[in-house]
């Protein structure tokens, strides 16, 4: 029976997966620009008109119109096919590797987690902030964690927010100190906070590492193959970071206790 639930958790996480990744769309697209999420209805972007239920079937109405508005055939951005795509894949892993260990509920909270980090790396990529709105989302989404995270208590997740928060704040206050400009957005680090309180302490160290590590090697691969001098950290440029620490997050939710404890171990 156990088996048979499950089974079912996985398809229904997959499901709600794609629908939630159909509304990222909206949220990526129009927050950003002010606009309400509710109103108008769904409409092509082009020539502005709505768009009938059978437009909005997540990935099927993208592959039957060919990417195409049905009205104007206007090309239809492939971000709309990939976000949905994406999110229902990682709702899925959150079943998949929770279910048994920390409980459907825990994955239920992290699934939703998932999906606003989605949300926060493609707007921050596009416009270079995190809206605070998405912020205080993910704070509540953190605070639901400690009541449904039966694994990690609440004191483990106090300090990781201490942990999260403090150590990017750190280099934030640094950055002004040294340089006399912000190093990172403040946005990353109520993002951190946010996250260690999820993560718990544990998890977030390993967050952090990964962020930092997938971060350098970005950098130096594209310094790499675009010859840039100003790419990353090292130029003046601005870059948006959220990402990184999206993939950290999300690599420390699946496997971050284990891989802390199992590289503990290596020394004791």
């Amino acid at each position: 029976m156990e088996q048979y639930y499950y089974i079912t958790a996985c398809v229904l996480f997959a499901v709600f997966g794609l629908c939630i990744g159909s509304f990222l769309n909206v949220v990526i697209y129009r927050l950003p620009r002010g606009m309400n999420l509710a109103k108008p209805a769904s409409h092509c972007t082009t020539c502005g008109h709505k768009l009938a239920w059978y437009d909005n079937i997540p990935l099927l109405s993208y592959v039957i119109l060919r990417g195409k508005c049905r009205y104007c055939g206007a090309r239809v951005s492939p971000r709309y096919f990939a976000v949905e795509l994406l999110n229902c894949v990682l709702w899925l892993c959150c079943p998949l590797t929770m279910y048994f260990s920390r409980g459907v509920w825990f994955a239920l909270v992290c699934a939703l987690a998932i999906s606003l980090l989605l949300t926060m790396s493609l707007i921050d990529m596009e416009n270079l902030f995190i809206p605070d709105s998405l912020q205080i989302c993910f704070f509540l989404v953190a605070v639901g964690g400690i009541f449904a995270d039966g694994a990690t208590g609440w004191q483990d997740k106090l300090y990781g927010l201490l942990l999260g928060g403090g150590f990017f704040l750190f280099f934030y206050c640094a950055s002004f100190m040294l340089f006399k400009r912000e190093g990172m957005g403040f946005g990353d680090v109520k993002l951190m906070a946010s996250a260690g309180l999820l993560l718990g302490w544990k998890a977030t160290v390993v967050s952090v590492v990964f962020a930092i590590v997938v971060a350098l090697a970005d950098i130096v691969l594209r310094k790499i193959v675009f010859r840039s001098g100003n790419a990353g950290l090292a130029g003046s440029e601005e870059f948006a970071f959220a990402p990184y620490l999206a993939l950290g997050i999300f690599a420390a939710l699946l496997f971050g206790n284990a891989l802390f404890d199992g590289y503990v171990a290596l020394f004791v």
